[in-house]
C-alpha cells in the first residue's frame, strides 16, 4: 500500500487526528467534570452518578473489541466519522435529559460511538504513514488525553461558573460534529493523495527480506488473547486507577478539605498540564533504557503505587501534598497510558492486527473504568478516603507485576527495533526510508 512521505502530508494527518481526537474527550469526559455539580445541584446521588458512568466505560469498552476487529477489516475512516457525529447528537441529548435513567441510556449509546473513534484512527495513521512516522504520530497523539482532560474540566468550569453544566454537553456536541465532518473531508483527500503521489513503504519491502519480527506473522484468536492477556490485566488496571482518580479526585478535595465545587474542579485542571510531561517521560524512559513498553510500564506502575502509600502514612492532613501525589501518580499512569494504548499495539503492525490489538487493550482499560466509578464511590461512602487509597495502592502493585509477565508483547527485532527507537523524534522526518 501506498504511503504519503512529504512533512506536509504528514503534518496533515498528524495535525487532522489530534484535533479530532482532542475533540472526544470533550464528549466524554464533560460527565467526570460536571459529577460534583450535578450531584449538588441536581440532587442526583452519588450511586446514580457512578452508574450513568460505569454505563458509558462499559459500552465503551464492549465497542472497542468490535470497532478494532472491523477497523482491520471495513473502511476505519468511516467508522471514525460514524462515532465523531454520532457521540455528538448523544452529548446534545445529554444537555436535554432531566432523569438520571435517560441519562444512563444516553451515556451508554455515547460510549458505543465513542469507542469508534481510537483503534480505527490508529489503523488510518497506519494505512496512510510509514512505520517510524506511524509511530511517532501516535505516541505525539497521547497528548490528546492531558490536553483533551485540561480542555474538558475548563469548559465545565466556565459553564458552573455561568450556571448551567449542562452548556459542557452543549459545547462538546458542537466541537464533536465540527470534527466529525473534518475527519472524513480530510481523510479523504488524504488518502487520493497518497494514492496518487504515494511511495511504496519501506515495511512491506523488509518483511520480505531476512530481517523480520520475532513475533508471528499472523495470530490465531487464541493465540493473540494467550500473549496479550498479562498486559490486559495491566492495562485493566491502568483503567481502575487512571479514571477512578480522575473521577473522584473533585469529590475528594470537596469533601476532605471542604472546597467549593467550582473550585476543586479548577485545581483538577492541573493534573493534565503536568501529565503531559507523563507522554515523554515514558517514552524517554522506553527508548534509553528498557524499549520494551510492558517494562517501561512497569516501571511507572510501581513508582505511582509508591507515591500513594507515602501518602497514606505521610502529609493526609496537607492539601498541598495531597495535591502533589495526586500530579505524581496520574503523571505516571499517563506514561502507563502512553507505553500500553498508543505504542505497544504497532508491535503488531505487520501481523496486520494493529486495530484489533487497541481494541482489545482499550476495552479492558475501560473495563476497569467501568469498575472505578461504582466500586470506588462504593469504597468511599462505606470505609472512607483511606481506604480508596490503599486499593490504589494495591491496584498499582497489581499492575507492576502484570507488565513483568506481559514483557514479551515489547519484543522487536531488525527495523521494528528502529520504529520503537525513534517514537519520540519528528513525525515528518523521512530520512530512514528514503536514504
Amino acid at each position: 500500500m501506498k504511503k504519503l512521505y512529504t512533512h506536509r502530508s504528514i503534518y496533515l494527518v498528524f495535525a487532522v487526528c489530534w484535533a479530532c481526537y482532542f475533540c472526544t474527550y470533550l464528549g466524554r469526559l464533560n460527565f467526570t467534570a460536571c459529577i460534583a455539580e450535578m450531584n449538588t445541584a441536581e440532587h442526583i446521588s452519588k450511586l446514580e452518578l457512578g452508574r450513568i458512568s460505569s454505563a458509558f466505560f462499559v459500552c465503551y469498552g464492549f465497542g472497542q473489541l468490535f470497532s478494532g476487529f472491523l477497523a482491520d477489516r471495513l473502511c476505519a475512516k468511516r467508522l471514525v466519522g460514524l462515532g465523531l457525529l454520532g457521540s455528538a447528537m448523544l452529548n446534545w441529548g445529554m444537555a436535554l435529559c432531566r432523569t438520571p435513567d435517560m441519562m444512563v441510556l444516553l451515556w451508554a449509546l455515547n460510549g458505543l460511538f465513542q469507542s469508534m473513534a481510537w483503534a480505527p484512527l490508529v489503523r488510518t495513521v497506519a494505512n496512510l504513514v510509514p512505520g517510524p512516522q506511524c509511530a511517532r504520530i501516535c505516541l505525539n497523539l497521547a497528548t490528546t488525553t492531558p490536553v483533551g482532560t485540561l480542555a474538558a474540566y475548563g469548559i465545565c468550569v466556565i459553564c458552573i461558573s455561568l450556571g448551567s453544566w449542562r452548556g459542557a454537553f452543549w459545547t462538546g456536541g458542537l466541537f464533536l460534529a465540527v470534527a466529525g465532518v473534518l475527519w472524513l473531508a480530510a481523510i479523504t483527500a488524504l488518502e487520493q493523495l497518497a494514492y496518487r503521489d504515494g511511495i511504496e513503504d519501506a515495511e512491506d519491502v523488509l518483511e520480505q527480506g531476512p530481517v523480520r519480527s520475532t513475533l508471528p506473522k499472523k495470530m490465531h484468536a487464541q493465540q493473540l488473547m494467550l500473549m496479550l492477556a498479562p498486559v490486559c490485566l495491566a492495562a485493566c488496571i491502568h483503567g481502575l486507577l487512571k479514571d477512578g482518580i480522575m473521577t473522584w479526585v473533585p469529590s475528594f478535595l470537596q469533601e476532605e478539605f471542604g472546597l467549593p465545587t467550582a473550585f476543586s474542579v479548577s485545581l483538577t485542571m492541573l493534573l493534565p498540564l503536568v501529565n503531559l510531561s507523563g507522554v515523554y517521560a515514558g517514552n524517554a524512559v522506553n527508548v534509553r533504557r528498557f524499549r520494551n513498553e510492558a517494562s517501561t510500564a512497569c516501571l511507572f506502575f510501581g513508582v505511582c503505587g509508591a507515591g500513594l502509600l507515602l501518602w497514606l502514612f505521610w502529609g493526609k492532613e496537607s492539601l498541598g501534598i495531597t495535591f502533589a501525589v495526586l500530579l505524581f501518580s496520574t503523571t505516571c499512569l499517563t506514561s502507563v497510558s502512553t507505553m500500553l494504548l498508543s505504542l505497544l499495539p504497532l508491535r503488531f503492525r505487520s501481523q496486520g492486527q494493529t486495530a484489533t490489538v487497541t481494541g482489545i487493550l482499550n476495552a479492558v482499560t475501560y473495563a476497569g473504568s467501568a469498575l472505578s466509578s461504582t466500586g470506588f464511590g462504593a469504597l468511599s461512602t462505606r470505609w472512607g478516603w483511606n481506604a480508596v487509597f490503599l486499593a490504589w495502592c494495591l491496584a498499582a502493585a497489581l499492575g507492576a507485576v502484570a507488565c513483568l509477565f506481559g514483557r514479551r508483547c515489547g519484543h522487536k527485532s531488525g527495523e521494528e527495533e528502529s520504529v520503537a527507537a525513534c517514537a519520540g523524534g519528528d513525525p515528518t522526518d523521512v530520512s530512514e526510508e528514503n536514504g
